[in-house]
């Protein structure tokens, strides 16, 4: 609840998450196999305090891992805006963003909403719960430790995160390019021109153009990138 994407959002009261994370914990516990509940409640009155400590502790770890793999696909989509902001001429104007408190560019904040909108059309937070529904089929209670296959599973999530976001902002950023290779062939056809005042408005009105025309696109990226969510995040268990 506290790392995962839309659940981990600061505009969601703590008051809000607590109850839900409660909730969704009973709803889980009443859907397990009850003699491998059984069996894990026996589990646990043999590892004493130390021991269940420790079960906690792994727990914990897994939660993290599961809410931290979804989340990166959204630090994708973020990248994508911060490197379309930067050509836009965004760079100094930053807002804080309240899922990560963190300053990004307007671009990097407006393709987070966007995102999170069709998260939610999708049922994408259905494959939040529905990795922590497989925890407890998949990873014996508090058995889950970061081994070197998870260490390498999220070396290719990373991997994947950032070749998505220049697949994202490449559109965008061709069509920039190819806007100041023009500014610069007016400013040498014409130097009495300052083409510096100009180019500023211009960068931003074919930014925005260029985003408005690509936004099918921009979905169907999305779509993509948040069904192999749901295969990172059975990639956490092994």
């Amino acid at each position: 609840m506290f790392t995962a994407p839309f659940f981990s959002s600061k505009s969601i009261s703590t008051r809000i998450k607590a109850p839900l994370a409660l909730v969704i914990a009973i709803v889980l516990m009443a859907s397990l196999d009850k003699e491998k509940a059984l069996v894990n409640v026996q589990l646990l009155q043999s590892q004493g305090t130390i021991g269940l400590l420790m079960m906690i502790l792994r727990e914990v770890l897994l939660g993290i891992a599961i809410g931290y793999t979804a989340r990166l696909t959204f630090m994708g989509v973020q990248l994508a805006g911060q490197l379309v902001g930067h050509e836009m001429g965004f760079a100094m104007m930053r807002i804080m963003d309240p899922t990560t408190s963190a300053n990004v560019t307007v671009v990097a904040q407006l393709n987070a909403i966007v995102a999170t909108l069709i998260f939610l059309l999708i049922y994408g937070h259905h494959y939040v719960l529905m990795g922590l529904a497989k925890s407890f089929s998949a990873v014996p209670l508090g058995q889950w430790e970061p081994s070197h296959s998870f260490v390498l599973h999220l070396n290719t999530v990373f991997a994947g995160i950032f070749s998505a976001a220049l697949r994202i902002a490449i559109p965008v950023m061709a069509a920039l390019f190819l806007t100041k290779i023009a500014l610069g062939i007016v400013a040498r056809t014409i130097p009495q021109m300052n083409v510096f005042v100009v180019g500023f408005p211009l960068q931003i009105a074919i930014g925005l153009i260029a985003m408005a025309a690509t936004l099918p696109l921009f979905a169907k990226a999305l779509c993509t990138l948040f069904l192999a969510m749901r295969s990172n995040i059975w990639g956490v268990f092994g």
